[in-house]
């Protein structure tokens, strides 16, 4: 009797599952004939993107709203030991009647929905949004990008697989505009025709990850996002990692990017794995890491800008640019000269001579003191605050002044330019006629993994890994493990005990953060 009242119990929340999702929908979109009659132009959002999309979606007149699904911040999984099992593994075992219930229950993970993410119990702080698996079309990207921008607390945004179009990723790119505090995008499975993700990367928008994973981005696409990363201004302030697994790039689109590291000093992180990066590319990407020589472009840019600062280090010189000596006049500033006194009777005389001239209308203060004694006296009867006609003390502290103005207007200055410096400006070493630069050392991750590399690439690296760890051991002050720290090139054309290969590992090692703390935890348990 117990099993029958329990299949009942289940069949009858299968069949009033969707009018309880109904009749939630119509609590939460409670709308009188007035606010019907309302455009979603006029509506104001609140921040809470349940309420606000939600009450979008029914002015804009959508029948099935997709369900808003709130979860809490994402905790690490459980450390169970070897061989051990979580026990809701074991939900089936106990009772089929139960695993069926909860089967029931997720079969809403194939329904439409928004999951948000948010930041603590307060419905306003929502930090993450992720769409998966069902297309947005226009209708309801206008609802998103009026809802996005009024979350406060949004730090990313993940749309996977929702059939983006040219359309609706530039209305998507307007929105992004507007979210300050936006640190990462993820657009995995929209392939584009004419590839515009390179309008992702602008001054604007801050995004500092990038994930554009399986997208069907070939050369072309590769050298429009090298195009917007190599440009000082914004990138330096903004990009950090870059994600294009999983994607169509060839050499040429490996070229592209080079040509990038050569000159761009933000990107920390860099993942092109599963493409089809030959020899070739991987040779260009090799060669940034290490020292690498300049076109004849470069060496005409170099010049140019070494020019540019001899010129602006000459506007300012705290040498020449000194401030002028203040007017002496010796009327004013030491008075008439009396005869030779002794240093008491000349202090006494002194104090005399001003008490007297404080008084008004005695005979020694002169007319000169007359007049100005007076002349104080009808300014204070006419409420005018007196006035000294020259006081070279604040005379002089004017002129220190304006200098010291001068001088901080142009530490202002320099400082308000944050246009980072040119990695063409670094020290260069000249040989067999050809300038040399140091190699990109920024770069802290690069992941080349399931490529058409064979042992001729691997060999550019081994070169420049070594290059990069001579110069660290040369130059005094740096750190150990500047530049490249982890490199991930298996599962390429060549065998796994590759002689290069294996020498790359042994380099890299010590200089992997992660490949430390294993090593660690390893001998801490063998202990």
């Amino acid at each position: 009797m117990a099993s029958a009242a329990k299949w009942q119990s289940i069949i009858k929340k299968a069949k009033m599952g969707k009018k309880a999702e109904r009749s939630a929908k119509d609590k939460l979109s409670v709308v009188n004939s007035e606010d019907e009659a309302k455009s979603a132009d006029d509506y104001l959002c609140t921040g809470n993107f349940e309420q606000d999309f939600i009450e979008l979606c029914n002015r804009v007149g959508f029948s099935e709203i997709p369900k808003v699904i709130t979860r809490e911040r994402t905790l690490p999984a459980p450390n169970l030991e070897k061989g051990g099992r979580d026990e809701t593994d074991s939900v089936s075992e106990k009772d089929p009647l139960d695993a069926l219930s909860t089967a029931l229950e997720k079969f809403t993970y194939f329904k439409p929905s928004i999951q948000v993410e948010n930041e603590n119990e307060d419905p306003k702080s929502a930090r993450e949004v992720y769409i998966r698996g069902w297309k947005i079309d226009e209708k309801m990207m206008s609802v998103l990008i009026k809802c996005l921008p009024s979350l406060c607390n949004l730090q990313e945004i993940k749309l996977w697989n929702v059939a983006l179009t040219d359309v609706t990723l530039g209305m998507l790119i307007g929105a992004l505009h507007l979210c300050t505090h936006l640190k990462t995008v993820v657009l995995d499975g929209n392939p584009l025709d004419q590839q515009p993700y390179h309008k992702l990367i602008t001054e604007d928008i801050t995004v500092a990850n990038l994930v554009l994973r399986n997208n069907q981005i070939d050369d072309e696409g590769a050298k429009l996002i090298g195009l917007a990363i190599s440009n000082l201004k914004l990138t330096n302030k903004n990009l950090v990692s870059l994600n294009l697994s999983f994607n169509h790039i060839g050499n040429d689109g490996a070229g592209s990017i080079a040509e990038v590291l050569r000159r761009n000093r933000s990107l920390l992180w860099l993942d092109l794995s599963h493409n089809r990066i030959k020899d070739e590319g991987a040779a260009k990407l090799a060669e940034v890491l290490g020292h690498f020589p300049l076109t004849h472009k470069e060496v005409v840019e170099r010049r140019q800008l070494l020019m540019a600062k001899e010129v602006s280090a000459k506007k300012f010189d705290p040498k020449t640019d000194r401030p002028q000596s203040h007017i002496s006049i010796p009327g004013l500033e030491k008075g008439p000269q009396p005869l030779k006194q002794s240093k008491s009777t000349g202090k006494k005389k002194d104090k005399d001579t001003l008490r007297k001239e404080e008084k008004p209308g005695t005979a020694h203060s002169g007319t000169a003191t007359t007049q100005s004694v007076q002349s104080k006296k009808e300014d204070q009867k006419a409420g005018k605050k007196p006035v000294s006609i020259i006081d070279p003390k604040a005379a002089r502290g004017r002129v220190l002044k304006s200098a010291k103005e001068r001088r901080q207007l142009a530490t202002e200055s320099e400082a308000a330019d944050t246009t980072p410096q040119d990695p063409l400006l670094e020290p260069a070493e000249f040989r067999d006629g050809q300038v040399f630069m140091p190699g990109n050392k920024v770069l802290i991750s690069l992941n080349l993994s399931r490529n058409h590399i064979t042992e001729q690439g691997l060999k550019a690296f081994l070169v420049a890994i070594e290059t990069q760890i001579q110069e660290t051991k040369q130059i005094p002050g740096t750190k150990i493990n500047n530049g490249l720290l982890r490199l991930t090139i298996s599962k390429n054309n060549f065998p796994e005990d590759n002689e290069a290969f294996q020498k790359i590992q042994e380099l890299m090692a010590p200089r992997d953060p992660f490949l430390k703390t294993l090593v660690e935890e390893d001998r801490a348990t063998t202990s």
